[in-house]
């Protein structure tokens, strides 16, 4: 039955297919890691936590799609050395230009400019506006028709509009799966 199950996986993964058209529309998850460091008067502490995205994608043409993602993030969900905990929330239009499109893969550029909410234990401010700009790339690998493995790789850098302070500012890779709806 093993044996059934990964010939199975590798007949679709092999002859599966799903080069992107005009009017295509996808869904995808992705999550990154939240990796802050605090320096404080004491010591240096480092907190792990996750960023997480929705996003709606919608092609314009072939190569071209313009997306709007959701997203929330948290740095302390997994470790909290400083006892600062940073949560925000927020929505990020995008465009996508997608240089390879294949029917195993696509690569693409993504250019987003967005707004949100920070939510900051320290400083005593609650619900302060954020700016995200991010520039980067992608990929995507087709599991099936529908289905695949998405990657990808932003530079991004938020800033905290009420206290104007850099919030975040870096490159993550974000991992995921995508759906052609």
């Amino acid at each position: 039955m093993k044996i059934f199950l990964l010939l199975f996986f590798l007949f679709i993964t092999m002859f599966s297919y799903s080069q992107i058209q005009k009017k295509d529309m996808q869904l995808s998850l992705q999550f990154a890691p939240f990796i802050t460091n605090q320096n404080s008067n004491i010591e240096n502490s480092t907190d792990i936590g996750y960023i997480g995205i929705i996003n709606f994608e919608l092609f314009v043409s072939k190569n071209i799609s313009v997306s709007t993602g959701f997203f929330t993030s948290n740095n302390t969900l997994f470790k909290n050395e400083s006892g600062t905990i940073i949560n925000s929330y927020g929505i990020l239009p995008s465009a996508q230009y997608y240089f390879i499109n294949k029917k195993k893969y696509n690569v693409f550029g993504t250019l987003g400019y967005g707004f949100g909410l920070e939510d900051l234990t320290r400083l005593n401010i609650q619900n302060s506006a954020i700016t995200i700009f991010d520039i980067g790339v992608g990929g995507n690998f087709w599991i099936t028709n529908k289905l695949s493995i998405k990657l990808t790789i932003p530079y991004f850098y938020t800033k905290n509009i009420t206290i104007n302070r850099k919030s975040v500012e870096g490159v993550t890779p974000f991992f995921g799966i995508n759906y052609k709806i």
